[in-house]
């Protein structure tokens, strides 16, 4: 049966708040280290592949998509429906089958690969309704991932900590709800062009394309600090507060919480000036910022609690808003008929990218101590502007 058209702005606020509901299966799994980690009696390394696990699964998925041209191939909000259904499905698998690290990594794993089909396809059902602005638009729809993103942190906050197994149940229930929400209610766009055909080369022949490539390694040096900042935010917090003697340890999963969540305000904000300004520039302005903050996360360390957060909270804002304007730029520079593919197989070297920054960033936590881990993650938004100022303005 067909979905009912809608406007092209509730198109974008159903595919957004869908988007929120079935990313709440990505972090699950980490907001649920403080509990797994005395259960399992886990390092902070091996806390680490709660989440390493899942950009791997995300990596290959992504790598598949692409190769098999999938958002491109087939209607996008049915790959939408199916991955974020499986997405609630391997996500419930988590929750009812796991009994130690090993079985958690494995149905984690899984779940990434889902995901593929859930955030890059999620830009292409948007590039279906508008021809211009995607910008701002995009923003909208990475301020949902990002909440959906730092929900499990809010529900460990307001009291689910004992109940983690219910948790990851709640997140697959919602992701379901979303992959509903677009198959009954989001048709094709108006601005949808005709099935590609199936072209394997095109993951790779994408970044032919100057102004594509240029703007890929940019993203790649947003990627390199992005998952390992929100991933062990955590830890940092925790050891920093500790040091002090703050007496806010016990509020570390909420205020993780508002600082993933404050990434939501920089995604909207950074897409409303994005419409004076250009993409490029708010992308490089983001870089800069959240790239300065890691180079002085040395010295926030050991400052008072209040800073500590406060800072906190606008590191959350810049290290996100850089996201959805990396993907405008790639929308706009990569061929029109392969939009799904190239947005796809960008995201998911950039997850790759991830892996090595989330492992390094965790042994650097373990083995010289939280106050210098952040540091070494200077170097993706320090390479990632490098790259932006040889972008035409745009």
């Amino acid at each position: 049966m067909k979905p009912p058209s809608p406007s092209p702005n509730r198109a974008l606020g159903l595919i957004s708040f869908s988007v929120l509901l079935a990313t709440s299966t990505w972090f699950s799994g980490t907001a649920a280290t403080p509990v797994l980690r005395e259960l399992w009696a886990l390092s902070d390394v091996q806390c680490s592949w709660l989440t390493i696990s899942v950009q791997l699964g995300f990596i290959l998925g992504t790598f598949l998509f692409a190769l098999l041209n999938l958002p491109d191939v087939f209607p996008a909000r049915i790959v939408f429906f199916a991955s974020a259904g499986l997405a609630a499905l391997f996500n419930s698998g988590f929750a009812l089958l796991s009994t130690d690290l090993t079985i958690s990594l494995v149905f984690r794993f899984l779940t990434g690969i889902t995901l593929a089909g859930v955030y890059p396809v999620g830009m292409k059902l948007v590039a279906q309704w508008f021809r211009s602005g995607l910008g701002w638009r995009f923003g909208i729809l990475l301020a949902s991932l990002t909440l959906g993103t730092a929900s499990p942190y809010l529900m460990f906050a307001l009291g689910a900590a004992p109940g983690w197994r219910l948790l990851l149940l709640t997140a697959s229930g919602l992701s379901l709800l979303g992959g509903c929400l677009v198959l009954l209610f989001v048709p094709r766009g108006p601005y949808l062009r005709k099935a590609a055909v199936f072209e394997p080369r095109m993951a790779f022949r994408v970044f032919r394309y100057r102004e594509f490539r240029i703007q890929a390694f940019g993203y790649f040096g947003h990627m390199w600090e992005l998952y390992a900042f929100w991933s062990l935010a955590a830890l940092y917090l925790t050891d920093s507060f500790r040091r002090t003697d703050s007496g806010l340890v016990d509020s570390v999963p909420l205020l993780t919480f508002f600082v993933i969540a404050a990434g939501s305000v920089g995604c909207i904000l950074g897409g409303w000036i994005s419409r004076k300004a250009g993409e490029r520039e708010v992308a490089l302005l983001s870089l800069i910022g959240s790239g300065s903050l890691c180079a002085l996360s040395w010295w926030l360390f050991d400052q008072d609690a209040a800073i500590v957060a406060t800072v906190a909270l606008i590191w959350g804002i810049f290290v996100i808003a850089d996201s959805p304007q990396f993907s405008a730029l790639a929308a706009r520079h990569c061929p029109p008929r392969y939009t799904g593919t190239a947005l796809t197989i960008q995201n998911g070297i950039g997850f790759g990218i991830t892996v090595l920054s989330i492992q390094l960033t965790a042994w650097l936590g373990q083995s010289l101590g939280w106050k210098w881990a952040f540091v070494s993650l200077a170097i993706g938004p320090i390479l990632g502007a490098s790259a932006l100022l040889r972008l035409r303005r745009s």
